[in-house]
């Protein structure tokens, strides 16, 4: 299942929030620069854009991320980046998508925003099974960034929702 969102409303939103300060930690510094060879992977956290890729199982690795960038390649007929793991968006955009259907909401109005609090691959040279089973630094700090970055659209919609109630951003 392959969903496009609005690319409007997306940089839009992108635009609002791609200067937010993301808060960082020693630890996560530390982990992050073991990702020798993967520029994105040892910046400090930044807003970024792309495509999700879930399934309904879990997975984590090299092959597995690679098996991931080749899916979102093939879904998105060339034009999409794989950027991070999901479990859950795609059955929301699909019930999003049937209530869009129905005339209960606008699918062009669904956006997403998701915050990284783990790799989906080791870093080089580290076993997968090793990298699977690392103390997780990111997840609390993942939890503030959702609040950092999402707030900015959340309340330009509620102070401006005059301007919004009928009009997409």
């Amino acid at each position: 299942m392959a969903y496009r969102l609005n690319a409007s409303l997306v940089e839009w939103a992108y635009n609002l929030t791609k200067g937010v300060s993301i808060p960082d930690t020693p630890q996560m510094a530390d982990y992050r620069a073991l990702y020798v060879g993967f520029p994105n992977a040892q910046k400090p956290p930044f807003v970024l854009l792309g495509e999700t890729f879930g399934c309904n199982r879990f997975w984590h690795g090299k092959a597995l991320t690679q098996w991931a960038r080749d899916w979102t390649k093939m879904w998105t007929q060339g034009q999409g980046t794989f950027v991070m793991t999901d479990m859950e968006d795609q059955g929301y955009a699909a019930a999003f998508m049937r209530l869009s259907k129905m005339g209960r909401m606008d699918f062009q109005r669904v956006l997403f925003l998701r915050t990284a609090s783990n790799y989906s691959m080791q870093p080089p040279g580290m076993d997968v099974d090793k990298s699977m089973h690392e103390i997780n630094s990111g997840y609390l700090p993942s939890l503030e960034a959702a609040y950092r970055v999402g707030s900015p659209v959340v309340h330009e919609l509620a102070d401006h929702w005059d301007k919004y109630r009928d009009a997409i951003p």
